[in-house]
């Protein structure tokens, strides 16, 4: 089944239009749909960054948690979801702090971080959209620059204070 995205202007207000994920067709221009990002951190400072399954865009490179927001879906409800779809990771709303956004051409990628209360974490990889996961310090996450998706990266740099800085 494919996703429903609400579209939204610059913004982020609902214009009362969808759009169909992989229609075959650009998302007009003026126009956006969300997106969220969850840069989820332990109380020792390792990043959790989980890696891309190896049929999309950028496969086996490596991200933060993430994805679109879905039709009827808030920005937070989304992260909330696509944290545990993707890794398990079970949250309130409360529990994700909004850090900024990210204007592209046809989204606006809402950064949320979450800390975590314990070190002792499981986690239940979404085998469709993860196939791995690591937990890395900030040395770590800078070494690995070039294994990490660019955008992703650029996020990182932009919001590096408040991801880490905690």
């Amino acid at each position: 089944m494919s996703e429903i995205w609400d579209l939204v202007d610059k913004d982020k207000n609902k214009i009362g239009t969808t759009y169909e994920r992989n229609c075959g067709t650009p998302i007009p221009k003026g126009m956006y749909h969300l997106a969220v990002e969850i840069w989820t951190i332990k109380p020792n400072g390792g990043i959790l960054l989980t890696q891309r399954h190896q049929n999309k865009n950028y496969g086996l490179m490596w991200e933060a948690t993430g994805g679109a927001v879905l039709s009827g879906e808030s920005s937070i409800q989304g992260a909330v979801r696509e944290l545990y779809e993707e890794t398990g990771i079970k949250v309130n709303e409360n529990e994700l702090t909004y850090i900024g956004d990210i204007v592209g051409d046809s989204y606006i990628m809402d950064e949320y971080v979450h800390i975590l209360e314990s070190e002792d974490i499981e986690l239940n990889l979404q085998p469709e959209e993860v196939v791995d996961a690591m937990w890395v310090s900030k040395e770590e996450l800078e070494n690995k620059k070039d294994l990490i998706v660019g955008s992703v990266w650029e996020r990182y740099c932009k919001y590096k204070d408040q991801i880490i800085g905690r």
